[in-house]
């Protein structure tokens, strides 16, 4: 038996930040499990599943807390192992557009809509490749619940993308 937690941190980027994490972990014979690191800004910002003996959890959040300081802030929270979250499909989507505000917001409005849970998402503007205008990138995985089929999310993500502005594609995972 585990316990499971999930650590967020922030902070500025430096070198340094996931070494002072892991001997926190290390200390307490934690396992790192899962984790999304990014340096986003000047900032560093991640988020790591950690998994412990149920009698070393205590300790090993009161550790991780204890790296917080005027920089750094990191938060520390209980969780269930994803074999517990229920089922559903997979797919993976890719939306690619002039960068405008709002299009993050239409795409999950949506998906919330229909009960659709965003696993994983990464966004980034980059140079479009020929006028340099700014060019917006989503990829996410995300689950969409029984019954929901793949032919309807690509028609209902094709009328978003059109009204975007953008390229909105769905595929199995």
């Amino acid at each position: 038996m585990k316990t499971y937690l999930v650590v967020t941190i922030t902070c500025p980027d430096r070198p340094g930040i996931v070494e002072r994490i892991t001997e926190a972990l290390v200390a307490q014979g934690a396992n790192w499990e899962e984790s999304r690191l990014a340096r986003l800004g000047g900032d560093f910002a991640g988020i790591v599943l950690v998994s412990v003996a149920p009698d070393k959890a205590d300790v090993l959040t009161g550790a991780l807390m204890a790296l917080a300081d005027e920089q750094m802030t990191v938060l520390v929270k209980p969780t269930r192992p994803a074999a517990d979250v229920p089922g559903g499909d997979l797919y993976h989507l890719r939306l690619t557009g002039a960068d405008h505000e709002g299009i993050v917001h239409k795409v999950a409005a949506y998906l919330a809509s229909r009960g659709i849970n965003v696993e994983a998402m990464e966004t980034e503007v980059v140079p479009a490749p020929v006028t340099a205008t700014p060019l917006f990138q989503m990829e996410a995985q995300i689950k969409a619940p029984q019954g929901l089929t793949l032919a309807d999310l690509q028609v209902n993500l094709t009328r978003i993308g059109e009204e975007l502005g953008a390229d909105i594609e769905v595929s199995p995972s």
